[in-house]
């Protein structure tokens, strides 16, 4: 099946919210430590991980003052990289070597968002009450060892696209689409919380770029194709698409009297988007 509008759409409301919270909210922390070796039974057997305490990775170059590694340094060997058959996992905060050099001494620079950033389908419901989450907090206490890939894990942020809609609006065909878009974040404090709705509170009147999946940049290990991703540069790329732009936007949250019956001790909160786009069908 070739793209589709759903798709351009899914992509773009994700990369755009992505940059947009990391960007207003300098919402991420750079990190320097240890990479652990652990087992992966899905890992292609090229390839041994070593993984930090933290997961996501911040993959936008265009977020000022974040690290964004292209190497770590191993004991013994100095630094290794792309060059070296080093892949960088940034969705499951880790390095991925090739080879079975399980023994090695390794550390690394990144920055760690201060939320996960997900896609998802699962209902308001689903994420709230029924999953259960590892927690992987941003100043943790103890002995630090890796985070476990695949899970979820918060702080994190959920985002799905629920509704769209073609309304005629020229002569010619064009159709106003609109769409509704939901973020559910869970956060481990209030401040956590209240800084996710206030920034996207102001995301009102925001232009998002219409970014085909040809133009994601991860790859299927979670690297980055050609070794670097700005969103600020792909937008540009795409700027002769018709865009996106956020109509309107509600944000609510969870009372504290209905988060205590809740199986997890998380802060709750939801953002509701309106979004538009002009377009001609199957184009």
């Amino acid at each position: 099946m070739i793209e589709q509008f759903q798709h351009k759409l899914t992509s773009s409301f994700f990369l755009w919210f992505d940059n947009f919270l990391l960007k207003k909210g300098e919402a991420y922390s750079n990190k320097t430590g240890e990479l652990f070796n652990y087992a992966d039974p899905r890992l292609d057997s090229r390839y041994v991980a070593y993984g930090s305490p933290y997961k996501q990775w911040v993959t936008d170059s265009s977020i000022s003052g974040a690290i964004i590694p292209t190497g770590v340094s191993v004991v013994g060997a100095g630094t290794s990289g792309r060059d070296n058959g080093v892949v960088f996992d940034f969705e499951n905060g880790r390095a991925l070597f090739s080879g079975s050099d399980t023994s090695m001494t390794v550390t690394g620079e990144f920055a760690v968002k201060d939320f996960n950033v997900y896609l998802t389908n699962d209902t308001e419901d689903d994420l709230i009450v029924e999953n259960k989450y590892t927690v992987n907090s941003r100043l943790p206490s103890g002995p630090l060892t890796y985070i476990e890939p695949y899970d979820d894990v918060v702080p994190a942020i959920f985002l799905s696209v629920s509704q769209a809609e073609n309304s005629p609006f020229a002569l010619g065909g064009m159709q106003e689409t609109k769409i509704q878009a939901k973020a559910v974040v869970l956060a481990e404090d209030t401040y956590q919380l209240d800084g996710v709705m206030s920034i996207f509170m102001d995301s009102v009147d925001e232009v998002i770029a219409a970014i085909p999946m040809s133009g994601y940049p991860i790859t299927e290990l979670g690297d980055l194709k050609g070794g670097g991703f700005n969103y600020t540069g792909l937008s540009e790329d795409y700027k002769s698409e018709s865009r996106f732009c956020v109509e309107k936007v509600k944000t609510s949250k969870l009372t504290d009297r209905t988060r205590n019956v809740l199986a997890n001790e998380l802060y709750v909160g939801f953002v509701d988007f309106d979004i538009e786009q002009y377009r001609y069908r199957f184009q």
